[in-house]
Protein backbone atom coordinates (compact mmCIF):
# COMPACT_ATOMS: atom_id res chain seq x y z
CA UNK A 1 0.00 0.00 0.00
CA UNK A 2 1.27 3.65 -1.11
CA UNK A 3 2.71 5.77 1.87
CA UNK A 4 3.92 8.55 0.19
CA UNK A 5 2.52 11.82 1.42
CA UNK A 6 0.04 14.03 -0.21
CA UNK A 7 0.99 17.38 -2.35
CA UNK A 8 -0.89 19.83 -1.18
CA UNK A 9 -1.15 22.04 -3.88
CA UNK A 10 -3.80 25.39 -4.90
CA UNK A 11 -7.39 23.97 -6.75
CA UNK A 12 -7.32 20.69 -4.54
CA UNK A 13 -10.25 19.27 -4.75
CA UNK A 14 -10.96 17.49 -0.49
CA UNK A 15 -11.90 14.27 -0.85
CA UNK A 16 -11.77 11.26 1.88
CA UNK A 17 -8.91 9.67 -0.32
CA UNK A 18 -6.34 12.84 0.54
CA UNK A 19 -6.81 12.54 4.47
CA UNK A 20 -7.17 8.38 4.19
CA UNK A 21 -3.43 8.85 2.38
CA UNK A 22 -2.07 11.81 4.39
CA UNK A 23 -2.83 9.64 7.57
CA UNK A 24 -0.90 6.63 5.72
CA UNK A 25 1.81 8.95 5.51
CA UNK A 26 1.98 10.20 9.24
CA UNK A 27 1.50 6.42 10.37
CA UNK A 28 4.03 4.92 8.12
CA UNK A 29 6.70 7.82 9.22
CA UNK A 30 6.01 7.42 12.96
CA UNK A 31 6.41 3.83 12.74
CA UNK A 32 9.50 3.69 10.76
CA UNK A 33 11.29 6.99 12.86
CA UNK A 34 10.00 5.08 15.90
CA UNK A 35 11.12 1.40 14.62
CA UNK A 36 15.00 2.44 14.76
CA UNK A 37 15.17 3.07 18.71
CA UNK A 38 14.60 -1.16 19.09
CA UNK A 39 13.52 -3.37 16.99
CA UNK A 40 11.75 -5.48 19.72
CA UNK A 41 8.86 -2.40 20.32
CA UNK A 42 6.23 -4.79 20.11
CA UNK A 43 4.24 -7.11 22.60
CA UNK A 44 2.09 -6.66 25.37
CA UNK A 45 2.75 -3.63 27.71
CA UNK A 46 -0.30 -4.81 30.13
CA UNK A 47 -2.49 -7.86 29.65
CA UNK A 48 -4.96 -9.94 32.18
CA UNK A 49 -6.73 -13.12 30.89
CA UNK A 50 -10.29 -13.84 33.21
CA UNK A 51 -9.98 -17.10 35.05
CA UNK A 52 -12.80 -17.39 36.09
CA UNK A 53 -14.48 -17.55 32.27
CA UNK A 54 -11.57 -20.30 31.94
CA UNK A 55 -13.64 -22.58 34.49
CA UNK A 56 -16.38 -22.78 32.08
CA UNK A 57 -14.50 -22.98 28.75
CA UNK A 58 -14.06 -19.87 27.71
CA UNK A 59 -11.02 -17.71 26.85
CA UNK A 60 -11.96 -14.02 27.65
CA UNK A 61 -9.30 -10.76 28.21
CA UNK A 62 -10.79 -8.37 30.64
CA UNK A 63 -8.14 -5.47 29.21
CA UNK A 64 -4.50 -5.46 27.50
CA UNK A 65 -2.34 -2.74 25.64
CA UNK A 66 0.21 -2.88 23.89
CA UNK A 67 2.01 -2.52 19.91
CA UNK A 68 1.85 -4.74 17.43
CA UNK A 69 3.68 -6.08 15.37
CA UNK A 70 3.03 -3.40 12.04
CA UNK A 71 3.20 -1.09 14.77
CA UNK A 72 -0.56 -0.22 15.52
CA UNK A 73 -0.96 0.65 19.16
CA UNK A 74 -3.65 -0.88 21.14
CA UNK A 75 -5.23 -0.24 24.60
CA UNK A 76 -8.63 -2.09 25.87
CA UNK A 77 -11.23 -1.92 26.92
CA UNK A 78 -11.43 2.40 25.67
CA UNK A 79 -9.62 2.95 22.90
CA UNK A 80 -10.30 -0.70 21.19
CA UNK A 81 -13.21 -2.75 22.11
CA UNK A 82 -12.24 -6.17 23.59
CA UNK A 83 -12.30 -9.22 21.51
CA UNK A 84 -15.01 -11.62 21.90
CA UNK A 85 -14.96 -14.44 23.87
CA UNK A 86 -13.25 -17.46 22.59
CA UNK A 87 -14.69 -20.98 23.60
CA UNK A 88 -12.02 -23.53 23.22
CA UNK A 89 -12.15 -26.94 21.82
CA UNK A 90 -10.29 -30.15 21.51
CA UNK A 91 -8.66 -27.97 18.21
CA UNK A 92 -7.18 -25.76 20.37
CA UNK A 93 -5.03 -27.94 22.48
CA UNK A 94 -1.30 -27.08 22.56
CA UNK A 95 -1.94 -24.52 19.97
CA UNK A 96 -1.30 -20.33 20.95
CA UNK A 97 -4.34 -18.38 20.82
CA UNK A 98 -3.54 -14.86 19.24
CA UNK A 99 -4.54 -11.18 19.60
CA UNK A 100 -4.64 -10.09 16.05
CA UNK A 101 -6.28 -7.71 13.85
CA UNK A 102 -6.71 -7.83 10.13
CA UNK A 103 -3.81 -6.91 7.95
CA UNK A 104 -3.93 -3.68 6.18
CA UNK A 105 -4.02 -4.84 2.49
CA UNK A 106 -4.11 -3.27 -0.96
CA UNK A 107 -7.50 -2.60 -2.31
CA UNK A 108 -9.17 -3.64 0.53
CA UNK A 109 -11.49 -1.76 2.63
CA UNK A 110 -10.19 -0.12 5.99
CA UNK A 111 -13.38 1.01 7.71
CA UNK A 112 -16.67 -1.22 7.33
CA UNK A 113 -19.95 0.35 8.78
CA UNK A 114 -21.82 -3.06 9.93
CA UNK A 115 -20.03 -4.10 13.20
CA UNK A 116 -21.79 -7.38 13.06
CA UNK A 117 -20.08 -8.38 9.31
CA UNK A 118 -17.68 -10.92 10.69
CA UNK A 119 -16.77 -11.90 6.95
CA UNK A 120 -15.32 -8.70 6.62
CA UNK A 121 -11.30 -8.28 6.64
CA UNK A 122 -11.44 -4.67 7.93
CA UNK A 123 -8.79 -3.21 10.42
CA UNK A 124 -11.94 -0.86 12.00
CA UNK A 125 -15.39 -0.59 12.28
CA UNK A 126 -17.19 2.70 12.74
CA UNK A 127 -18.48 3.62 16.24
CA UNK A 128 -20.42 6.75 16.66
CA UNK A 129 -19.99 9.21 19.63
CA UNK A 130 -21.40 12.55 20.75
CA UNK A 131 -18.46 15.36 20.60
CA UNK A 132 -18.34 18.17 22.34
CA UNK A 133 -16.26 21.28 20.73
CA UNK A 134 -13.40 22.88 22.47
CA UNK A 135 -13.10 25.53 21.15
CA UNK A 136 -14.84 28.52 24.24
CA UNK A 137 -17.23 29.92 21.50
CA UNK A 138 -19.10 26.77 20.62
CA UNK A 139 -22.38 24.52 20.07
CA UNK A 140 -23.50 21.46 21.57
CA UNK A 141 -22.09 18.28 21.35
CA UNK A 142 -22.45 16.59 17.49
CA UNK A 143 -22.60 13.11 16.41
CA UNK A 144 -18.73 12.01 14.93
CA UNK A 145 -17.83 8.51 13.42
CA UNK A 146 -14.97 7.17 15.40
CA UNK A 147 -12.78 4.09 14.09
CA UNK A 148 -12.23 1.01 16.21
CA UNK A 149 -9.99 -1.62 16.04
CA UNK A 150 -11.60 -5.03 15.40
CA UNK A 151 -9.12 -7.58 17.61
CA UNK A 152 -9.89 -10.81 17.68
CA UNK A 153 -9.09 -14.00 19.20
CA UNK A 154 -7.78 -16.77 16.83
CA UNK A 155 -6.15 -20.11 16.87
CA UNK A 156 -2.44 -20.10 15.50
CA UNK A 157 -4.46 -22.68 12.64
CA UNK A 158 -6.59 -19.12 11.56
CA UNK A 159 -3.65 -16.56 11.61
CA UNK A 160 -3.65 -16.29 7.70
CA UNK A 161 -1.48 -14.05 5.85
CA UNK A 162 -4.42 -11.40 6.04
CA UNK A 163 -3.92 -11.96 10.06
CA UNK A 164 -1.21 -9.96 11.94
CA UNK A 165 -1.08 -10.50 16.00
CA UNK A 166 0.74 -11.35 18.81
CA UNK A 167 0.57 -14.76 20.79
CA UNK A 168 -0.99 -14.33 23.92
CA UNK A 169 -1.20 -18.30 25.73
CA UNK A 170 -0.96 -21.80 24.74
CA UNK A 171 -4.00 -24.08 25.67
CA UNK A 172 -2.80 -27.17 28.00
CA UNK A 173 -5.45 -28.99 28.73
CA UNK A 174 -9.69 -28.72 28.36
CA UNK A 175 -10.53 -30.94 32.26
CA UNK A 176 -13.20 -33.26 32.26
CA UNK A 177 -15.78 -30.60 33.76
CA UNK A 178 -15.26 -28.36 30.55
CA UNK A 179 -13.14 -26.18 32.14
CA UNK A 180 -9.57 -25.10 30.55
CA UNK A 181 -6.09 -25.27 31.48
CA UNK A 182 -3.42 -22.51 30.44
CA UNK A 183 0.38 -22.83 29.78
CA UNK A 184 1.00 -20.42 32.58
CA UNK A 185 4.08 -21.60 33.75
CA UNK A 186 6.29 -22.71 30.69
CA UNK A 187 4.79 -19.70 27.90
CA UNK A 188 5.48 -15.85 28.00
CA UNK A 189 3.85 -13.96 25.63
CA UNK A 190 6.10 -10.56 23.97
CA UNK A 191 6.02 -8.45 26.59
CA UNK A 192 7.13 -4.61 25.73
CA UNK A 193 7.87 -4.15 29.59
CA UNK A 194 8.91 -7.88 31.82
CA UNK A 195 6.73 -6.57 34.68
CA UNK A 196 4.03 -7.62 32.37
CA UNK A 197 4.34 -10.92 32.76
CA UNK A 198 4.36 -12.38 36.45
CA UNK A 199 7.20 -15.13 35.39
CA UNK A 200 9.58 -12.34 34.71
CA UNK A 201 8.83 -10.39 37.61
CA UNK A 202 8.95 -13.61 39.87
CA UNK A 203 12.23 -14.50 38.04
CA UNK A 204 14.07 -11.09 38.22
CA UNK A 205 13.06 -10.88 42.20
CA UNK A 206 13.75 -14.52 43.19
CA UNK A 207 17.58 -13.83 41.79
CA UNK A 208 17.85 -10.48 43.32
CA UNK A 209 17.11 -11.97 46.34
CA UNK A 210 19.41 -14.73 46.07
CA UNK A 211 22.51 -12.46 45.05
CA UNK A 212 22.41 -10.10 47.90
CA UNK A 213 21.82 -13.84 50.42
CA UNK A 214 25.27 -14.75 48.46
CA UNK A 215 26.74 -11.09 48.84
CA UNK A 216 26.07 -11.28 52.53
CA UNK A 217 26.99 -14.51 53.48
CA UNK A 218 31.06 -13.90 51.02
CA UNK A 219 31.25 -10.37 53.09
CA UNK A 220 30.68 -12.59 56.29
CA UNK A 221 33.18 -15.18 55.71
CA UNK A 222 35.70 -12.97 54.55
CA UNK A 223 35.12 -10.88 57.40
CA UNK A 224 35.36 -14.05 60.10
CA UNK A 225 38.27 -15.60 58.18
CA UNK A 226 39.44 -18.73 60.52
CA UNK A 227 42.16 -19.49 58.50
CA UNK A 228 40.69 -23.08 56.64
CA UNK A 229 41.12 -21.82 53.60
CA UNK A 230 43.76 -21.01 51.00
CA UNK A 231 45.19 -18.38 50.30
CA UNK A 232 43.53 -18.36 47.07
CA UNK A 233 40.25 -19.30 48.09
CA UNK A 234 39.80 -16.33 50.02
CA UNK A 235 41.08 -14.54 46.83
CA UNK A 236 38.20 -15.90 45.03
CA UNK A 237 35.82 -15.05 47.37
CA UNK A 238 36.84 -11.43 46.93
CA UNK A 239 36.67 -11.64 43.02
CA UNK A 240 33.25 -13.33 43.70
CA UNK A 241 32.16 -10.58 46.13
CA UNK A 242 33.36 -7.82 43.32
CA UNK A 243 31.07 -9.76 41.22
CA UNK A 244 28.03 -9.62 43.65
CA UNK A 245 28.20 -5.76 44.68
CA UNK A 246 28.61 -4.95 40.79
CA UNK A 247 25.43 -7.25 40.18
CA UNK A 248 23.25 -6.36 42.96
CA UNK A 249 22.46 -2.66 42.28
CA UNK A 250 22.33 -3.82 38.58
CA UNK A 251 19.29 -6.43 39.25
CA UNK A 252 17.62 -3.66 42.20
CA UNK A 253 17.76 -1.09 39.58
CA UNK A 254 15.94 -3.53 36.67
CA UNK A 255 13.62 -4.66 39.41
CA UNK A 256 12.38 -0.77 39.96
CA UNK A 257 12.15 0.08 36.09
CA UNK A 258 8.80 -2.64 35.08
CA UNK A 259 8.97 -0.70 31.65
CA UNK A 260 12.34 -1.88 30.95
CA UNK A 261 12.42 -4.68 27.50
CA UNK A 262 13.06 -8.14 28.47
CA UNK A 263 16.30 -8.00 26.27
CA UNK A 264 17.90 -5.95 28.52
CA UNK A 265 16.60 -8.41 31.63
CA UNK A 266 18.38 -11.26 29.29
CA UNK A 267 21.44 -8.89 28.41
CA UNK A 268 22.63 -8.68 31.93
CA UNK A 269 21.42 -11.95 33.31
CA UNK A 270 23.95 -13.14 30.05
CA UNK A 271 27.17 -11.40 31.62
CA UNK A 272 25.87 -12.74 35.16
CA UNK A 273 26.18 -15.79 33.95
CA UNK A 274 29.48 -15.56 32.12
CA UNK A 275 31.41 -13.74 34.85
CA UNK A 276 30.51 -15.88 37.73
CA UNK A 277 31.70 -19.41 35.63
CA UNK A 278 34.89 -17.39 35.48
CA UNK A 279 35.31 -18.15 38.80
CA UNK A 280 32.77 -21.25 39.49
CA UNK A 281 33.37 -23.81 36.64
CA UNK A 282 36.60 -24.35 37.79
CA UNK A 283 37.14 -27.21 34.87
CA UNK A 284 36.37 -25.32 31.82
CA UNK A 285 36.39 -21.68 32.85
CA UNK A 286 33.54 -20.78 30.53
CA UNK A 287 29.74 -20.04 30.44
CA UNK A 288 27.30 -22.43 29.26
CA UNK A 289 26.23 -21.43 25.50
CA UNK A 290 23.53 -18.22 25.61
CA UNK A 291 20.01 -19.91 24.12
CA UNK A 292 20.04 -16.96 22.20
CA UNK A 293 17.47 -13.76 22.44
CA UNK A 294 13.90 -14.80 20.43
CA UNK A 295 11.30 -11.51 21.67
CA UNK A 296 8.57 -14.08 20.14
CA UNK A 297 9.80 -17.10 22.43
CA UNK A 298 10.75 -15.42 25.61
CA UNK A 299 10.99 -18.21 28.13
CA UNK A 300 13.31 -20.51 26.21
CA UNK A 301 15.21 -17.72 25.67
CA UNK A 302 15.63 -16.48 29.08
CA UNK A 303 14.91 -19.32 31.43
CA UNK A 304 17.57 -21.21 30.70
CA UNK A 305 19.94 -18.20 32.10
CA UNK A 306 17.60 -17.74 35.39
CA UNK A 307 18.28 -21.90 35.64
CA UNK A 308 22.26 -21.56 35.07
CA UNK A 309 22.74 -18.27 37.23
CA UNK A 310 20.41 -19.91 40.25
CA UNK A 311 22.89 -23.27 39.84
CA UNK A 312 25.80 -20.94 40.28
CA UNK A 313 25.03 -19.42 43.15
CA UNK A 314 24.03 -22.57 44.71
CA UNK A 315 27.52 -23.39 44.28
CA UNK A 316 29.09 -20.73 46.12
CA UNK A 317 28.31 -21.85 49.97
CA UNK A 318 30.93 -24.49 49.49
CA UNK A 319 34.56 -23.65 48.55
CA UNK A 320 36.48 -26.16 46.19
CA UNK A 321 38.94 -26.39 48.75
CA UNK A 322 38.63 -26.54 52.57
CA UNK A 323 40.87 -27.43 55.33
CA UNK A 324 39.87 -29.97 58.10
CA UNK A 325 41.38 -28.94 61.16
CA UNK A 326 43.42 -32.24 62.44
CA UNK A 327 43.36 -32.10 66.30
CA UNK A 328 46.25 -33.69 67.97
CA UNK A 329 45.33 -36.42 70.87
CA UNK A 330 48.67 -37.73 72.00
CA UNK A 331 51.15 -40.60 71.55
CA UNK A 332 50.83 -39.75 67.49
CA UNK A 333 47.56 -39.59 66.92
CA UNK A 334 45.08 -36.88 65.03
CA UNK A 335 42.01 -36.78 64.62
CA UNK A 336 39.40 -34.70 62.81
CA UNK A 337 35.99 -34.54 62.93
CA UNK A 338 32.75 -32.92 60.82
CA UNK A 339 29.13 -33.75 59.70
CA UNK A 340 28.70 -36.75 57.79
CA UNK A 341 27.32 -34.99 54.73
CA UNK A 342 29.84 -32.42 54.79
CA UNK A 343 32.93 -35.10 54.79
CA UNK A 344 30.79 -36.57 51.86
CA UNK A 345 30.59 -33.53 49.51
CA UNK A 346 34.52 -33.94 49.29
CA UNK A 347 35.25 -35.83 46.19
CA UNK A 348 38.73 -36.48 47.68
CA UNK A 349 40.79 -36.27 50.76
CA UNK A 350 44.55 -34.58 50.19
CA UNK A 351 46.91 -34.67 52.86
CA UNK A 352 49.45 -32.27 53.34
CA UNK A 353 52.93 -32.83 55.50
CA UNK A 354 56.12 -31.57 56.47
CA UNK A 355 58.96 -32.21 58.58
CA UNK A 356 62.62 -31.33 59.31
CA UNK A 357 63.61 -34.35 56.84
CA UNK A 358 64.68 -34.50 52.89
CA UNK A 359 61.33 -34.75 50.82
CA UNK A 360 62.19 -37.97 49.14
CA UNK A 361 62.88 -39.72 52.88
CA UNK A 362 59.97 -37.95 54.05
CA UNK A 363 57.63 -39.31 51.55
CA UNK A 364 58.47 -42.56 51.64
CA UNK A 365 58.78 -42.84 55.26
CA UNK A 366 55.22 -41.09 56.26
CA UNK A 367 53.39 -43.23 53.79
CA UNK A 368 54.85 -46.39 55.41
CA UNK A 369 54.33 -45.31 59.30
CA UNK A 370 51.02 -43.35 58.69
CA UNK A 371 47.88 -45.31 59.50
CA UNK A 372 44.13 -43.78 58.63
CA UNK A 373 40.81 -44.85 59.69
CA UNK A 374 38.04 -44.47 61.68
CA UNK A 375 38.72 -43.26 65.31
CA UNK A 376 37.07 -46.40 66.39
CA UNK A 377 39.42 -48.57 64.40
CA UNK A 378 42.43 -46.92 64.83
CA UNK A 379 43.39 -48.41 67.95
CA UNK A 380 43.49 -51.87 66.91
CA UNK A 381 45.12 -51.32 63.21
CA UNK A 382 47.58 -49.73 65.55
CA UNK A 383 47.94 -52.59 67.99
CA UNK A 384 47.60 -55.23 64.82
CA UNK A 385 50.10 -54.08 62.73
CA UNK A 386 47.54 -53.42 60.04
CA UNK A 387 46.87 -51.31 57.00
CA UNK A 388 44.53 -48.24 57.08
CA UNK A 389 43.38 -46.36 54.45
CA UNK A 390 45.96 -46.16 51.42
CA UNK A 391 47.26 -42.88 50.82
CA UNK A 392 49.35 -42.51 47.33
CA UNK A 393 52.03 -39.78 46.92
CA UNK A 394 51.36 -36.63 44.65
CA UNK A 395 53.53 -35.05 42.16
CA UNK A 396 51.51 -31.39 43.17
CA UNK A 397 48.95 -30.65 44.66
CA UNK A 398 45.59 -30.58 43.11
CA UNK A 399 45.07 -26.63 41.85
CA UNK A 400 42.07 -26.29 44.71
CA UNK A 401 44.65 -25.87 47.23
CA UNK A 402 47.96 -24.00 47.58
CA UNK A 403 51.41 -25.03 47.36
CA UNK A 404 53.64 -24.56 50.00
CA UNK A 405 57.36 -25.26 49.95
CA UNK A 406 58.70 -27.73 51.81
CA UNK A 407 55.55 -30.27 51.96
CA UNK A 408 54.74 -33.57 50.54
CA UNK A 409 51.38 -34.32 49.43
CA UNK A 410 49.44 -37.64 49.56
CA UNK A 411 45.63 -38.78 48.40
CA UNK A 412 43.49 -40.55 50.84
CA UNK A 413 41.59 -43.36 48.94
CA UNK A 414 38.12 -44.21 49.39
CA UNK A 415 38.74 -47.89 50.02
CA UNK A 416 36.49 -50.43 51.49
CA UNK A 417 36.14 -50.96 54.78
CA UNK A 418 37.37 -48.72 56.34
CA UNK A 419 35.88 -45.05 54.16
CA UNK A 420 32.15 -46.31 54.78
CA UNK A 421 32.87 -45.95 58.52
CA UNK A 422 34.53 -42.74 58.04
CA UNK A 423 31.39 -41.11 55.77
CA UNK A 424 28.71 -42.92 58.07
CA UNK A 425 30.63 -41.55 61.31
CA UNK A 426 32.36 -37.77 59.86
CA UNK A 427 35.20 -38.49 61.89
CA UNK A 428 38.99 -39.71 60.77
CA UNK A 429 42.00 -40.55 62.55
CA UNK A 430 45.91 -41.26 61.88
CA UNK A 431 48.66 -42.17 63.85
CA UNK A 432 51.73 -41.32 63.00
CA UNK A 433 55.09 -43.84 64.03
CA UNK A 434 58.37 -43.12 64.07
CA UNK A 435 60.46 -40.10 64.31
CA UNK A 436 59.34 -36.95 62.34
CA UNK A 437 60.76 -33.61 63.81
CA UNK A 438 59.06 -30.83 63.45
CA UNK A 439 56.28 -32.73 61.84
CA UNK A 440 53.01 -30.63 60.54
CA UNK A 441 49.91 -31.92 58.85
CA UNK A 442 47.30 -30.34 57.07
CA UNK A 443 44.17 -32.19 55.96
CA UNK A 444 41.99 -30.63 52.96
CA UNK A 445 38.79 -31.43 51.62
CA UNK A 446 38.83 -31.26 47.88
CA UNK A 447 35.63 -30.24 45.86
CA UNK A 448 35.24 -30.84 42.19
Amino acid sequence: MRTNKVVWSEGLFLRPQLFQQQERYLEYYAHKRAATITPFFWGFAQYEVDNEALSYGKLVMRSGRGVLPDGTPFDMPGHAALPEPLTITPDHLGKLIYLAVPLRLDNSDETIFDEYDLSSLARFKAQEAELNDTNAIRQGPKPVQLAQLRLRLLSETEMTESWIGLPLTRVRAIQPDGSVLLHTEDYIPPVTGYAANDLLTEWLTHLNGLVKMRAEMLAQRLSNSDGKASASAEIVDYLLLQIFNKYEPILDHLRHIPELPPITLYQELAKFAGELSTFIRVKTRRPRPAPGYDHARLYPSIRPLVDDIHDLLNQILVRAGQMIPLEPRGNGVWSASMLPGELRSFSSLVLAVSAQLPMDVLQHQYAAQAKFSAPQQLHELVRSHLPGLEIHALPVPPRQIPYTAGYVYFELMKSEPFWDKIASTGAIATHVAGNFPGLKMELWGIRD
